[in-house]
């Protein structure tokens, strides 16, 4: 499932006005095997114009695979955010249920994955975050099926964002889709790529597959998410996304080219070999040691020092801070 490369679509009427025939060419012309379509909103449906089952079957028939996304809050009651009401985030679980196994027809296979946009309000509008979090994500595994692939996307540091409970996420996804748009981070795109990574390594969490988003709207230019592009697939990523159908549509066009130009690895668990397996956990332990010792955290920093150490004097090298004729 981690794979390709996809776009995310927030309003579908704004897409090439919706119609599904252009908007596959359209993605098929830039070498996309996806998209992900906004279903809900607050435990609220998402308004789109028509049935987001006839999107995702439209866009499945153009050969294409087509996931939903919905955007949370975790209230403990219902409350308004943004002029909108938001309902609870035991009802934002229901919702993302009805959408992941709903069957409006016999022909309807339903959404390809499931997206959850978990962001800086799941800070703190729930009163403790993790419980909140441990129950939604139960409720919609209990729902979608133990191989169902639920992904979340949160916001790209979670070293400063330490009350979202990515651990929990991490726990009950199948992948994390980090937003790492190098123009919202105001970095370049290298550095929002290694903050992102460094930061996810920091804090333990390179225990699922890491597919990040990056930002294709405003100003940002074809150089500019080429390179992005380039500094995930140096860092491993097999599938990247970009936010939005209709911002590259409508104000950035250039960047469908930049986008077609991407080229991915494909990624094929049955062809890893053990050395190629061995290989990328090396690379994972370092990038996480380099994230510990960078993170500007003393703490942090020690802690990677006793790993450092550890894994020296299992492998029989000599301790940092010592020569050979010390470890005899």
């Amino acid at each position: 499932m981690l794979s390709g490369k996809w776009i995310w679509i927030w309003n579908w009427r704004r897409c090439l006005d919706g119609n599904p025939i252009a908007v596959a060419r359209r993605l098929n012309d830039a070498g996309c095997c996806g998209a992900f379509v906004k279903s809900d909103d607050g435990g609220h449906p998402f308004d789109q114009g028509r049935p987001v089952c006839e999107i995702v079957q439209a866009l499945q028939e153009e050969g294409l695979l087509a996931g939903l996304w919905g955007y949370v809050y975790g209230c403990d009651a219902p409350t308004v955010i943004y002029g909108d009401l938001k309902r609870t985030a035991t009802e934002e679980a229901a919702m993302a249920a009805r959408f992941i196994t709903e069957k409006p027809s016999p022909s309807y296979r339903g959404p390809d994955a499931y997206v959850i946009d978990v962001e800086a309000e799941y800070e703190r509008r729930p009163s403790d975050p993790s419980a909140t979090a441990e129950r939604y994500l139960s409720a919609v595994r209990a729902a979608a099926g133990p191989d169902f692939p639920l992904l979340y996307a949160p916001l790209p540091q979670p070293d400063y964002h330490r009350a979202l409970p990515y651990r929990v996420f991490n726990r009950c996804c199948r992948g994390v889709m980090p937003q790492a748009y190098h123009n919202a981070m105001q970095v370049s795109p290298e550095r929002a790529i290694a903050l992102c990574y460094d930061a996810f390594a920091a804090e333990g969490l390179l225990d699922v597959p890491i597919a990040p988003v990056g930002g294709a709207y405003g100003s940002v230019t074809p150089d500019e998410l080429a390179r992005w592009a380039a500094a995930a697939i140096e860092r491993g990523a097999t599938m990247l996304s970009w936010w939005s159908f209709e911002h590259i549509e409508n104000e950035r066009p250039q960047l469908w080219d930049a986008i077609a130009r991407v080229d991915l690895p494909r990624k094929d668990d049955t062809d890893v070999d053990e050395e190629t397996k061995k290989t990328a956990a090396a690379s994972a332990f370092r990038q996480r040691i380099a994230g510990l010792i960078l993170s500007g955290d003393p703490d942090l920093a020690e802690r990677a020092y006793r790993e450092l150490q550890y894994v020296r004097a299992v492998a029989g090298l000599p301790l940092i801070g010592t020569n050979q004729s010390d470890n005899r």
